[in-house]
């Protein structure tokens, strides 16, 4: 019915019964112990709280003195790889046998608790993380994913030792990490100017939007145990051409539309352990759309002379009054004319642009194949106050 640990039994060492019967103890061999409501009990010993009016058995109890069966820790050794870690273990824990109150021999687990702190990357970035974990013995090895950092390793046990409080014996091993893992964080730089579409559009898989795309790849790895990195970023079904890098994060410019792969290789000191992984960008096709008018009088809205643009590559406006004066240059797509020629407002009525650009993305077919897709634009603006 129960098993009682004490540490360390003395003479001042008692089991009392709380109950009102009229009792008396006996061994599980029926021989008499005592007829008091305490007594003093002896190692991997039964005893029966025997109910004498009613002549019968109330309680069965096994004792063990904890402190009999002490645990040696021999040695703890590591045999590490990339994937998984294996922990040799040599320690003795004596049985701690108790008989049921049919006779029938059986032990007590000793369980054990491994305890160290590996790294993790979660919500995209690289933590400490503290692992537990339970073993119950005989055991000789204990296998484990391969820690991401150097750690501290160590077996305690067992859990009756804490659940008495008393001093948890343990065996502890450094180990140095060769096992590697990384991800990518790939981020992409937003030009300033709000007339860009789609300066970024991407979605959970692929970092999309308009070029020239500039993107700041990042290794998340479990550095410094990932101690080398090499990026290679190419053209989607073209594998064999590519760009290579061996910082641990990189600042990259697409200049063309298209599909592309970044791919990051991580190696641990002596190149034993690899892991890599990769991301998709792309670049959209251009765009460039005019407006015929605008309002410059302050209202916050409408009040420049701005094009809608996508990929565009190169970049030029002129644009000049009735009389051909010229009111307005710029080489950057994302700025456009306030309506004021030389800081004062522009009178009211149609100007007349001139727009040379190109894209990012080239022709497929025909003459102009592989060269770059031209946006030339002409035409009128009114201005409005």
């Amino acid at each position: 019915d129960a098993i009682f640990l004490f540490d360390k039994i003395s003479s001042t060492t008692e089991i009392t019964y709380t109950g009102n019967e009229n009792i008396e103890w006996r061994k599980y061999d029926n021989s008499f112990v005592a007829n008091t409501k305490n007594f003093s009990p002896e190692d991997a010993t039964g005893y029966i709280v025997f109910d004498k009016i009613n002549n019968k058995p109330l309680k069965y109890i096994w004792v063990i003195d904890y402190s009999l069966y002490p645990i040696v820790y021999n040695s703890l050794t590591t045999e590490g790889s990339c994937g998984k870690l294996t922990l040799n273990t040599s320690l003795n824990a004596p049985e701690l046998v108790y008989y049921d109150k049919s006779k029938v021999r059986k032990t007590l687990p000793r369980i054990f608790t491994l305890k160290y702190t590996d790294y993790a990357f979660t919500d995209g970035e690289w933590k400490d993380s503290p692992v537990e974990t339970e073993h119950q013995y005989p055991f000789t090895q204990i296998v484990i994913n391969a820690p991401r950092k150097d750690v501290n390793i160590c077996i305690e046990g067992d859990k009756y030792a804490k659940e008495m409080g008393i001093s948890v014996q343990k065996s502890c091993v450094d180990y140095k990490a060769v096992a590697v893992e990384c991800h990518i964080k790939g981020t992409i730089e937003k030009r300033s100017g709000t007339n860009e579409y789609k300066r970024d559009d991407s979605n959970t898989t692929t970092l999309t939007g308009s070029g020239p795309l500039v993107v700041l790849l990042e290794s998340k790895s479990n550095t410094p145990t990932a101690a080398f990195h090499e990026w290679k970023i190419y053209k989607t079904g073209s594998a064999g051409s590519y760009f290579r890098y061996s910082e641990e994060n990189v600042r990259y410019t697409f200049n063309e539309t298209g599909e592309f792969v970044a791919k990051l290789q991580v190696t641990n000191a002596n190149n034993s352990c690899v892991s890599q992984d990769s991301i998709k960008i792309s670049v959209l096709e251009s765009l460039l759309d005019v407006p015929n008018a605008f309002t410059p009088n302050g209202d916050g809205i409408n009040d420049e002379f701005r094009v809608v643009f996508k990929s565009i590559k190169t970049y030029k406006i002129t644009i000049f009054n009735r009389w051909g004066q010229v009111v307005y240059q710029s080489n950057d797509p994302s700025k456009g004319w306030d309506g004021r020629i030389g800081g004062k407002p522009a009178a009211m009525g149609t100007y007349y642009y001139i727009i040379d650009a190109t894209g990012t993305d080239t022709y497929s077919n025909g003459s102009n194949q592989g060269k770059n897709v031209v946006h030339n634009r002409k035409g009128h603006i009114n201005l409005f106050r």
